[in-house]
Formats: structure tokens, C-alpha cells, sequence
């Protein structure tokens, strides 16, 4: 019953107080309207004030699970890791989840957005820091250091509710301001924090529980620096934009690495260049060689194919290789300097080398096969066949990616080993002291 309702016998029911702790909560979003505006701002309220007024809990829990073998950045010289509990996380980590435009929308989405980078079918991540470290997870399901306070990080942020309510506040209400304010908003969209002190609670991104890690050895004294510059960053942020100062570049700046940069950036914007290639080759393809009957066609074909193969089969083949060549040296890499297990090297090295020839055996071939593919097909299915030839790379890489983490996790759940032949969980460092001490004689007494 509700707090001082009656029961039949007319009796008051004794109020059951229910512990809030909103010490450190930033109040509900609100956007100042311009002057002279008569639109009355709305409250957006955050996942955190959903979960303390418990309304709803987050997906996560402070359970561990299976370790997640490591992955391979897509600047493929950066190591990360799906954190198995989210008290794992301490300050100073440089944190990942999956890039969600949606946020906040419904649970649900932000869920599946979460799980779909979660099963490598999602390359796209959002990147923050955090500020202090995770004790434990309240009956809230709120992230608390060892005092009780709530864990904050620092990022770059909004919502799709938070985007829709800003455009509003700023066009006055007016539908043909609409589109300049969106414009103006579109790729300013993010704030560096959302309460009083530039500070957003980890709790915000409960119904996304799939959280990644860089693989990083940081001391005390640079846990300390990255937290101290986070502060600093927030206190003075700079301006938000999606292509050249966005949430990678920042997290980046004041982590581990110290360097403004994006890689994120520049593999989509090799993607679009990719991506451009193709529909030039496939263009080609369809405009020379399927459908041009001139002299010069029919004496020349080669070089219509040559063009194809050059824009849409060689990039494919060429991002392979590159791509191979690139991981196997940050593996071993990582193996020196002791980021992961002799386990995660030989995880690693058989997943890609696996990822290597299944894309290259499924789109460089498709891709290779496509014009005799057209041909036979004697000009039916044409927009068919050209999206596949588009999609081939990234639809033969998401079907790997799904049958390796499927595979990856029946291991996990039956073996509890994710790698079953030879290998250990011994980093480089832990198996050169085991190698010391066995050389060490014995003494005497012994």
C-alpha cells in the first residue's frame, strides 16, 4: 500500500522509508530557452533517476562472468577487452561501449545496440574515462566507490531525447526555425557532461552493460594524471564536433596514450573511400562492360574489367593483408610488454588469420566472380547483385565475427577456457620469472 493509506480496518499503514541517496546526482536536464522566448523547457530526466526511483534496474550486475578473450582495435595497434563485472573498472581506465544514436530512446535498443557490439557486429564505439573506482554496485544497480559515492566518468554525450528537446527550446516553438537550429545542433550534439560539476554518473549507460577496456599497465602516479587532466578537461572542455574533436579524441588526449586522435575517424573515413570505389568499379562494370556494344567496348573489355577488380576486389584484399600484417605485430607486442596471456596471443592470432582467409575466401571471391556472375545471369537481378558486390566485405566479416564469438562463448560456458591446446594464462613477464625461479637452485636446507 502507498505511504499512509488505510487499510479496511481503517487503520493508517506505517510509512516505509526507502534510502535515496541522491548525493551526487545531477538534477534532470533542463535547456535555457533564448530570450524572448516563450516556450516552457521540459525535464529530461537521465537511466540513473529512472533506477534510484526504481522505476526500472540496469542490465548490469556486479556478478562476475567469463573473461572475454581480447580484440583487436580497428586502428589494429590498440588492444581492449570486455570487462567480465563492472567493478572491475578503476579510475583512469579508458572505457568503450558501443556507439548508440539511439540512447535512451527505449532500454531495449540501448540493450541490443549494447549486445551487438558485444557479438563484433558493431566496429563503432563511444569512449569515456573513468574518475574513480567501481567498490561495489548498490541495490540500485549504481555503480559506488568503496565511501558510497557514485562513480562518474568523463565523455562527450547526449541523447536522442535531449537532441529533440534542445532543436525545440532553441527554435522557439517555431517550426520554420527547425531546420537552421538543426543544423547549428547536428554536429555540436554532444556536451562534456550534463551536471553542475561536468560530471556524468557511470550508471547512465546501466542498459548498456557491455562495456570494453583498453588493455593498459598504468601505475598509481598515471591513474592520478589521467583523472587530474579528465578534471581539468572538464572544467575547460572544448567545442564538440563529431569529425575532428570528438569523444575518442578527448578520452585519448587525457589517457594512456596523450594523443589528440581519432582512429575511429579515419577507418570510416576509409570505409567511405572504400565503400566509393566500389559503386566507381561497379558503375564501370555495368555502364562498360554489360552494357556498351560499341567497337571500343567489344576490343577492348580489360580494361572495364581492370577498372572493377582495381576499385572493388584489390581494396578488399589489400585491407586484409594490411590489416593482418598489422594485428599479428601488435600481438606480439602486447605479449612483450605483458598486456595479455600466451592464451589471448594464440585466441587472437588463430581468430584472425581465420578472419583473414574466410573474408577472403567469401568477398575478394564473390567480388572476383561477380561479373561472370552478371553475365550468366543474362542482365536479370541487376540491383541484386550489386548490392551484394557493395555489402560482400561487410556482410562476410559480420558472419564471421557472429559464428567466432558464438563459438568463442559455447567454449567459455562448456570448457571454461575460451583456448583448450597448450598455452597458458601466464603473461610474458609471470612466464620469465617462472623460467627464473626453476633455474634457481635449491638451497641446502631444501
Amino acid at each position: 500500500l502507498p505511504c499512509g493509506a488505510k487499510t479496511e480496518s481503517n487503520t493508517m499503514v506505517e510509512p516505509v522509508p526507502v534510502e535515496f541517496d541522491f548525493t551526487g546526482v545531477p538534477p534532470p536536464r533542463v535547456f535555457e530557452p533564448p530570450p524572448g522566448s516563450k516556450v516552457v523547457p521540459r525535464r529530461i530526466l537521465s537511466p540513473i533517476h529512472h533506477y534510484l526511483s526504481r522505476s526500472r534496474k540496469p542490465f548490469w550486475s556486479e556478478d562476475l562472468i567469463f573473461t572475454q578473450p581480447p580484440r583487436i582495435y580497428v586502428d589494429q595497434k590498440s588492444v581492449f577487452r570486455e570487462i567480465a563485472s563492472v567493478t572491475q573498472l578503476r579510475r583512469g581506465d579508458h572505457c568503450m561501449i558501443t556507439l548508440n544514436v539511439l540512447r535512451c530512446l527505449s532500454p531495449w535498443i540501448d540493450y541490443l545496440v549494447s549486445l551487438m557490439g558485444s557479438l563484433e557486429l558493431s566496429h563503432l564505439y563511444h569512449h569515456f574515462v573513468i574518475l574513480e573506482d567501481v567498490d561495489h554496485v548498490d541495490q540500485f544497480g549504481v555503480p559506488r566507490t568503496k565511501q558510497g559515492a557514485i562513480v562518474h566518468i568523463m565523455e562527450y554525450s547526449n541523447t536522442v531525447e535531449g537532441f529533440i528537446e534542445e532543436v525545440r527550446v532553441k527554435s522557439f516553438g517555431e517550426w520554420l526555425a527547425l531546420p537552421k537550429v538543426f543544423l547549428d545542433c547536428i554536429l555540436q550534439k554532444a556536451r562534456c557532461g550534463r551536471g553542475p560539476c561536468g560530471r556524468v554518473p557511470l550508471a547512465d549507460y546501466g542498459d548498456m552493460p557491455h562495456i570494453f577496456r583498453m588493455e593498459e599497465r598504468l601505475t598509481e602516479q598515471q591513474r592520478e594524471r589521467i583523472v587530474h587532466d579528465a578534471e581539468q578537461f572538464i572544467a575547460n572542455p572544448q567545442a564538440y564536433n563529431i569529425l575532428w574533436s570528438n569523444c575518442e579524441h578527448t578520452t585519448n588526449l587525457v589517457s594512456g596514450k596523450q594523443q589528440f586522435t581519432s582512429p575511429e575517424v579515419h577507418f570510416f573515413l576509409w570505409s567511405i573511400c572504400r565503400y566509393f570505389l566500389t559503386f566507381f568499379g561497379l558503375a564501370t562494370l555495368h555502364a562498360v562492360t554489360m552494357q556498351c556494344y560499341s567497337r571500343y567496348c567489344l576490343q577492348y573489355p580489360f580494361w572495364a574489367l581492370a577498372a572493377y577488380y582495381t576499385c572493388t576486389a584489390l581494396p578488399v584484399l589489400a585491407q586484409i593483408v594490411v590489416q593482418f600484417g598489422r594485428l599479428a605485430h601488435t600481438v606480439a607486442a602486447s605479449w612483450r610488454k605483458s598486456l595479455i596471456s600466451r592464451n589471448d596471443v594464440y585466441h587472437l592470432l588463430l581468430k584472425e588469420l581465420s578472419r583473414a582467409i574466410f573474408n577472403g575466401a567469401l568477398a575478394f571471391g564473390f567480388l572476383l566472380w561477380a561479373p561472370d556472375i552478371l553475365h550468366f545471369a543474362d542482365g536479370r537481378y541487376p540491383i541484386r547483385i550489386s548490392v551484394a558486390i557493395v555489402f560482400a566485405y561487410l556482410a562476410s566479416d559480420a558472419i564471421f565475427a557472429l559464428l567466432a564469438q558464438v563459438v568463442t562463448r559455447i567454449l567459455l560456458q562448456t570448457q571454461g577456457h575460451y583456448w583448450l591446446i597448450g598455452g597458458s594464462d601466464h603473461t610474458w613477464e609471470e612466464e620469465e620469472r617462472i623460467r627464473a625461479e626453476a633455474k634457481t637452485p635449491k638451497s641446502k636446507a631444501e
